[in-house]
């Protein structure tokens, strides 16, 4: 099965969108209420966790800068096992950003079979169904056929919703002769000899922002997923930007959505341009941390209860 034909399914199954996120720090981090509490095993805490969402979810995506610890990457491999047994889509949140074989290596491990037990059988399973990707190296083309030489699925990074990537979705990409058809013309400017904000000059050919350019690129290389975060008069992120990767990534393409509010009203701006069944909402600390660090399972499990409600709301009216 495709990465997209998992996550649907999933979808019918849960009767939800919503992935969780799945990046408890530990205490030691100084996080607070943030965090795990003192003297709690973070393994222990993320199985309880996992399977007190896991009727109201869809996906489950551990972040793994939160998984170095000694056994993390044990760890993670029983976390996926977990998940994948309680009917969950398994997203590893690497954002790979190298080339070559040191992204290979990347995938293969997320990629890697493992001797599992699933649904009471004993099967050869992956630690991951996809992995995320930063493709500011420039090789997109090459890190989705790792990925789809592998079976697992590729989730490229389009639009981040931190301050910081104001500069860089803006940024201008100068298209080579083979590329200007690619785009739509009112998306293409012509540059000749243009000061930019560093005080350089641009070299004169056509150029289009970044942002539409990693769009028309996860489309063109078969990438299975784009990460847009949801528009918010708190963050950068335009209606028209998301109407804008709309066009070139197509009706097909699942997105990753994080920076979801707590009532969701975001959701609906992405809504407005993608199927509610391909966008998967991430929603992290607020399940995770609902209460505070000593949130219980029980509360993990009613506020995954209300997230999902909230969200089936607003995807049943877009």
């Amino acid at each position: 099965m495709t990465f997209r034909e998992k996550w649907l399914e999933a979808v019918d199954a849960k009767n939800s969108t919503i992935c969780a996120g799945l990046d408890p720090a530990d205490f030691e981090m100084g996080r607070g209420d943030e965090g795990i509490p003192q003297g709690i095993r973070k393994f222990d805490w993320a199985m309880r966790y996992i399977e007190a969402v896991a009727p109201f979810v869809a996906a489950v995506k551990p972040n793994i800068n939160y998984w170095q610890n000694d056994r993390g990457m044990e760890e993670l491999g029983l976390i996926g096992e977990k998940a994948r047994d309680l009917g969950l889509v398994v997203i590893e949140d690497k954002k790979l950003v190298d080339i070559g074989s040191t992204n290979d290596a990347g995938v293969y491990y997320a990629a890697r079979m493992r001797d599992s037990k699933f649904n009471g059988d004993h099967l050869k399973l992956s630690r991951a169904d996809a992995v995320t990707y930063a493709p500011f190296p420039g090789n997109l083309e090459e890190a989705a056929n790792q990925a789809h030489t592998r079976s697992i699925g590729l989730i490229s990074l389009v639009l981040m919703s931190n301050p910081q990537f104001r500069k860089i979705k803006n940024a201008w990409v100068k298209l080579g002769e083979d590329e200007v058809g690619e785009y739509d013309p009112g998306d293409v400017v012509i540059l000749e000899g243009t000061n930019l904000c560093s005080g350089r000059k641009t070299e004169e050919g056509e150029y289009v922002r970044n942002f539409v350019y990693l769009a028309n690129c996860a489309k063109k290389y078969n990438v299975d997923a784009v990460v847009i975060g949801a528009p918010s008069a708190k963050n950068h992120i335009t209606n028209e930007e998301v109407a804008t990767v709309k066009r070139y990534v197509g009706d097909e393409m699942l997105v990753l959505m994080p920076g979801v509010g707590k009532q969701g009203g975001e959701a609906s701006a992405i809504y407005k341009n993608f199927s509610p069944r391909n966008v998967m909402v991430n929603v992290g600390r607020a399940m995770m941390f609902p209460f505070g660090s000593n949130s219980t399972p029980v509360q993990h499990a009613e506020v995954a209860r209300q997230c999902c409600e909230m969200i089936n709301k607003i995807r049943n009216a877009a």
